[in-house]
Parts: structure tokens; sequence; C-alpha cells
């Protein structure tokens, strides 16, 4: 589990350091810098030539320190600022007058061409980005701007804090930004490192301390929190040695149709392989003869379609459904529901009558936004969940998916603000509920494919049916789902149903 902080968090922290601890701020500066220079030398003894790119402001005065003790490494760093170096101002022009008087080479952007810049890019094994740190706000400009550009095709680029160009609140980019292979942050993690696209642009991330420790400056209360597949363990429900199927929970998944037979499927096998005492598909009667034969293990409950797409038909739902759901704990709603007048009845009619833990993903997220925009979304706090990716949750706050791959973490909070927990798929998973903000730190595009939506549904509903808070489920649920997608990493070709299979082995 890791802590991460956003900017404001990272001023209280250097005010208690100076003020409260009685560390001046070149000390912290000295200290920054010296940890990254060093880390640097670690991760690449081979390289000679450094380049060191400086903003204006204290970030680039940590660029200066970092100069200067690759210098004493007997490395040969050279120093392009953006303003001129009489420009510098208190913690950060401490830290130019020792570089000058180290003799390094410092010029000023300014005063160089296009093609000298380029040519000292090329020329240099390691690119260090100094040039915005957290307290920059707006998207880079003038001679910032113009160093990122000309950096574009740079193949080992390290930026100090995070990377310039990237939100290190919200993740956000600007259209101008650097890409960085490595990316060391001072003190604690950044949000922006976490969340996509920023997390996109920050490769490795590193901590570097600055001679304080981060207890004594950072409060205990974080802003987002970030699990991998080592939290896995520690956040699984335990399971006592007497346990019986039906203490493990009972889950009831309703969906499926002409078009989109096996997607409920997907969801069971997810649920099962979770570990969900017992599995009810509901779904449309002529599916369950081969979706029985698929996967033996779950309970069919047949229903009566409806003649325009074979959905489920809503005359006979809630009576058909009835004497069954009494035996459940967690409901899913949305595999391969489908879109019709039917299916936008039943998805209302389970929001609004269990009371129970519901996950709402796929067509249900559509038959919901509409019963949310009539202001009938009313479930208590605490007992829903929706999973929507990019699309879906365009539809779901009325935007776009571009505007919503952009702005991820301000989406996600949007939405559960309107539906309790939100679990937004992508890069790194976001979640979201009340106060708490999370993050998925595995996964990658081998979970792009049909069906992975729907294994994830099916894991986090066993974990709803075991008694796991909403917030918890998902988080455990995508942790899990995330982790399978982790052994294929880098292959193509992955299966719904392989991904699922592989949950057991997992958990």
């Amino acid at each position: 589990m890791i802590r991460y902080y956003g900017s404001s968090y990272v001023r209280e922290a250097d005010r208690i350091a100076s003020v409260e601890l009685g560390i001046p701020g070149v000390v912290l500066m000295e200290n920054a810098g010296r940890g990254a220079a060093e880390v640097m030398l670690r991760k690449y003894p081979e390289a000679l030539n450094f380049l060191i790119l400086c903003g204006p402001g204290n970030n680039g005065g940590d660029g200066f320190v970092v100069a200067r003790h690759l210098a004493l490494a007997g490395r040969i760093p050279s120093v392009v600022t953006v303003v001129e170096i009489e420009e510098y101002k208190n913690d950060a022009a401490f830290a130019v007058a020792s570089a000058k008087k180290s003799r390094l080479n410092i010029s000023c952007s300014k005063r160089m061409t296009d093609s000298e810049l380029s040519a000292l890019i090329s020329s240099s094994d390691v690119i260090v980005d100094a040039l915005l740190g957290t307290g920059s706000n707006g998207a880079p400009r003038g001679e910032v701007k113009r160093l990122i550009e000309l950096c574009g095709n740079a193949e080992r680029v390290v930026s100090l804090d995070v990377p310039s160009g990237v939100d290190s609140d919200t993740g956000t980019v600007a259209e101008t930004v650097i890409t960085a292979g490595l990316t060391l942050t001072f003190l604690a993690q950044k949000i922006g490192l976490a969340v996509s696209p920023g997390s996109l642009h920050s490769g490795e991330v590193i901590v570097c301390n600055i001679g304080a420790s981060p207890e004594l400056l950072l409060p205990a209360s974080n802003e987002l929190t970030g699990y991998d597949k080592s939290d896995i363990q520690n956040i699984m429900p335990k399971i006592p040695k007497d346990v019986h199927k039906k203490q493990r929970g009972a889950l009831m998944i309703v969906g499926g149709c002409d078009f989109f037979r096996g997607a409920p499927i997907l969801t069971a096998l997810g649920a099962l392989r979770a570990g969900c005492g017992l599995v009810f598909l509901a779904m449309p009667d002529f599916i369950v003869a081969s979706a029985a034969a698929l996967l033996p293990e779950a309970i069919f409950i047949p229903l009566s379609p409806n003649e325009k797409d074979g959905s489920i038909g809503y005359d006979n739902f809630w009576k058909s459904i009835s004497p069954w759901l009494q035996k459940c704990d967690a409901l899913v709603c949305g595999p391969g529901l489908g879109r019709s007048d039917d299916a936008r009845k039943i998805t209302w009619q389970l929001c609004l009558e269990w009371e129970k833990p519901l996950l709402l993903d796929a067509d249900a997220l559509y038959h919901a936004v509409d019963m949310e925009k009539e202001g009938k979304f009313h479930r208590n706090p605490g007992t829903s969940i929706i999973t929507p990716h990019a699309g879906e949750a365009a539809y779901l706050l009325g935007t776009n998916s571009i505007e919503i791959s952009a702005n991820r973490l301000l989406s996600c909070i949007e939405l559960a603000k309107k539906y309790d927990v939100a679990l937004l798929k992508g890069p790194h998973t976001l979640i979201c509920g009340g106060t708490e903000k999370r993050a998925i730190l595995e996964g990658g595009p081998q979970l792009a494919i049909p069906g992975s939506g729907d294994v994830l549904s099916g894991v986090i509903g066993a974990f709803l049916a075991a008694g796991m808070p909403p917030i918890d489920a998902a988080t455990l649920g995508a942790l899990i789902h995330a982790t399978g997608g982790d052994i294929h990493k880098g292959t193509n070709g992955l299966l719904a149903g392989e991904l699922a299979r592989y949950i057991s082995g997992i958990i």
C-alpha cells in the first residue's frame, strides 16, 4: 500500500521542516538533489554526459544540486536554464551560486538555437528534467515548452519530483509533456504519478528523502492510496477452516441476451474462481442449456425472453427471481443485459427494490444514468458499485471518452458522488467512494480484451457476497483482476476465460 499526496501537503511539509524542525530550505534542496544524483549514478553507472534542464523555480534549484553532485562523482554535467542565472531567487539562487563556484558548464536556452540544443540533447547519455515541479500551474510555456518539445525523441529521461507537464494533484497532462523513464520524487509519492495519463509519463518512480522523516512532515491521512499485488493477502477476507459454501456468500447475476450470450457466463466464472459460495445465473431461457454445459457449478434461473432482442422479458421477471433473491447476499446486474425497454425496467426495479449490495456494469449503466437524471437513483450509502470504462463513464457524466481519459481522477470522483462507489476501468484503475480515493498499480494492455470487464464484475461480486464493504470489494477485485492480467504481461491473445482461471491461483 502506497500513500500519495497532493501539492498542498508538500508545501505544508516544507513549512514544517523549515519552521518547526529548523531545517533550512537550502539544506532540504541539497539533500534532495544529492539523493537524486546518487540514484542516477546507481541506475546508469556507465553514463558519462548528463544534461540538466533547469526551470525558473525550486525544481530548477534541485537540478543545479544534482549537476554539482554528478560532477563530484566524475561525470560531465551540462546545465541549460530557461532564465538567466541572475533571475533565480531564494533557495534556488543559493544552489545556483554553489554551482557557479563549482565551475559547472551553464548555458541559457534563450541564447541557443534549436540546432544547438538538439545536438546537446542527442549527445547526452541522460537528460534530467528539472523544469517544472509540484508548484507549477498551467501548461508549459515559452522556453520550458521549447525544451520539452526538443526532448521528444530522447531515450533516457529522468524527471525530478514529477515529469514536467504532469499535474501532480490530478494526473492530467498538458499538450506538451515530458515522458520520463525514471521519476525521482522527493519526500513522498505524488498523486499524479499514480493516475493516468500522468502515470504513463512517469516511468519507474523512486522516492528520495530530503533529510527529514515523512512521518514528521506528512499527515497520516493521505489523499490517494495505491495498491499492488503485495497487498492482496492483507485485504483478503479470512476464511475459517470449518466454513461451508453458504457462509462464503451467494451472488446473483442478471444478464444475457441473444447478442451477448457469454457475458454473464464470464461473470459467473469470475465469481466462482474468486471463491463465491453460490452463484445464481438469471438469464434468458434459451441460453441456459449451453451455459450449464460450460459452467455446471452455477445455479441457473431460466427467464422468459422478449421477442425484440432476446433479452430478459420484464413481465414475469420479478416473480421468477423473487424466490431466489432471498438466498442471495449481493447482485450483479448488466453483463449482456441489452438496452431494450424491458432491460431498462429490470435495472430500475433492482435499483429500487434490492436493498443489499448491487453492482451495475455494462448495459445496466446506460439504464442507471436515465434513472439518476430523473432523480430516482436513491440507494442506501454503501450498497452500490458501478464499474464503467471510459466510454460508459462519458455517458454517465454527459461528456466524451477523451475528456474522461484526460481527467480520470476528477471523473471518478464525480461518478462516486452520483452512484456511491465508482470503479473507473483503464490504465491504473481508480476506485472512489466517500472520501476514499484509490488506484490499482498493477495491470496493462493485456486486459483490454472482450469479456475482461465481465470477469471483473464477477470477482467483485464474490467479495460483495462475502460481506466486504463495496469500496474494499472493488479494490480487492480490481487488484486480483489486474494481477491475473500481469501473468501474461507483454503478450497478446489472452482470453477472458483464461484470465478468470488464473484468479484462484492468485488468491
